[in-house]
């Protein structure tokens, strides 16, 4: 017969049928205790995902650009496909230009432009309404742009399904190279586009950003041979950090500099890092606090028990089947409370 175990079931059955102050606090404490940790847990494992969604959907893990300047030659990118530690590269040129829906007010946006391998490397499907990627067709006979929503808002353009009548928008930046005059529609150059997609990300990369084709983005800016910036992803099986320590060894010395997500989002980074260790610590001093309580109540409940103790080691339960018989009835008291 299991001794330990049919004395822990009669001391449950008897909890259940007498319930006392003790028993009360020690389930309280429980409780805390169990949802403190389910809240640091969901603390340390959601908020860094989320803001990573909200900040980095545009952003590759990492990235390539010039530490003077807004260009670098497209053989950057040539010579970092090369690299071992890198295992996929994106293209982007991203310019400041007007964007004009018919005869209405006009608005300034930051063009993004990005080639095909951009998109296997970021959430731009999921922050689409539309994943057919029609923006970034190059062979289109009109160019496709992607519209943030709050782009889209203050344009007051309908983005209708592929095969629906679309709106068609004017991009227009300044020519490389000339001063603004009197003339100022000659110091602009503007290309036709058609709106086939919108993305919502947050509320100020929505209210920025409009997406178009490498290409596109190219002859607008008059870009031929130049990038903004290469983003790149580490090859399988190595991690972003040495890619990163790797390569920025072999650039010292040249007029090219590496950032990652975290530094190009670096205050939202901070923010969210303190943030959790703020949370962590009122967290653990709760869980600390409900710890206490629960050593509290334990000792309440042996003062409780001390007259049932003696009885029991008097006829000659000791040691660990005494201790195990309270373990069990302490796990019951909880199971069944």
């Amino acid at each position: 017969m299991n001794l330990p175990l049919l004395l822990a079931r009669r001391y449950a059955f008897q909890f259940r049928s007498r319930r006392n102050l003790t028993h009360l606090i020690s389930g309280i404490s429980m409780f805390v205790i169990a949802a403190v940790t389910a809240a640091i847990l969901s603390a340390f494992n959601g908020i860094e995902g989320v803001v990573e969604e909200l900040f980095g959907t545009l952003d590759g893990p990492a990235a390539v650009l010039p530490t003077e300047g807004s260009a670098l030659p497209d053989s950057v990118a040539v010579w970092l496909a090369g690299q071992p530690e890198v295992g996929r590269i994106a293209r982007v040129i991203e310019d400041d230009a007007v964007i004009r829906f018919g005869d209405e007010g006009a608005e300034v946006v930051t063009v993004l432009g990005l080639d095909t391998a951009m998109l296997a490397m970021t959430r731009l499907d999921a922050a689409s309404r539309y994943a057919d990627r029609q923006w970034s067709d190059p062979a289109a006979e009109v160019p496709g742009v992607a519209l943030g929503l709050g782009v889209r808002n203050l344009l007051g353009v309908g983005v209708g399904a592929p095969g629906d009548h679309r709106a068609i928008l004017t991009l227009s930046a300044p020519q490389r190279g000339k001063r603004l005059s009197r003339l100022r529609e000659q110091a602009f150059v503007s290309r036709r586009v058609v709106a086939t997609d919108v993305f919502s990300i947050n509320a100020d990369l929505d209210s920025r950003y409009v997406l178009v084709s490498l290409p596109t983005a190219s002859d607008l800016f008059n870009r031929s041979g130049e990038l903004s910036r290469v983003e790149w992803a580490p090859r399988d099986g190595m991690t972003l950090a040495t890619a990163v320590q790797n390569l920025q060894a072999r650039l010292a010395g040249s007029p090219y500099k590496i950032r990652t997500r975290a530094e190009k989002n670096q205050l939202i980074t901070k923010t969210n890092r303190a943030e959790k260790w703020a949370t962590f610590a009122i967290l653990s001093f709760i869980l600390i606090v409900a710890a206490f309580n629960v050593m509290a109540s334990l000792t309440m409940l042996l003062l409780d028990k001390r007259g049932d103790i003696e009885v029991l080691q008097a006829m000659g339960l000791t040691g660990r089947r005494l201790e195990r018989a309270f373990s069990l009835q302490g796990l019951m008291i909880n199971a069944v409370g």
